[in-house]
């Protein structure tokens, strides 16, 4: 696991829209000019909830997080979330199904209209993103 350190002291607020399996951070930002400004990440519903659980953590607060068994690689791969393209980019693709992403093992999943299936492995989630 490679740990980061943040300095969020800019960050002001955040939200998501409630698409999922994949929508959109909103993120509030306060610039150099001390304006603020309105940010857009694609995540999932659940990184909104973890961000909320690390901010009553950096509040002092109690925070119990429930212990979830480890999964197999081959259970996080077969778990993918894929999304129809029509949703997409790509709408419209004669050839492309739908599109789905592991972040931990960073694997794309490309699944196409005559029922194959692709997995891209070591796939950096900045990759998937401008699918």
């Amino acid at each position: 696991m490679e740990l980061f350190k943040l300095n969020l002291t800019k960050i002001k607020a955040i939200g998501h829209d409630g698409n999922v399996p994949l929508g959109t951070l909103q993120i509030l930002v306060e610039n150099e000019k001390g304006n603020l400004e309105l940010k857009s990440v694609p995540a999932p519903l659940q990184a909104l909830e973890g961000i909320k659980l690390i901010s009553r953590l950096a509040e002092g607060q109690r925070v119990e997080v429930p212990t979830i068994p480890p999964l197999s690689s081959q259970s996080l791969l077969d778990t993918i979330t894929m999304i129809d393209t029509e949703s997409l980019r790509c709408a419209g693709s004669s050839n492309v199904a739908a599109i789905g992403y592991e972040s931990s093992q960073k694997v794309l999943q490309v699944d196409f209209t005559s029922n194959s299936r692709y997995r891209y492995f070591d796939v950096p989630f900045t990759v998937h993103t401008k699918t």
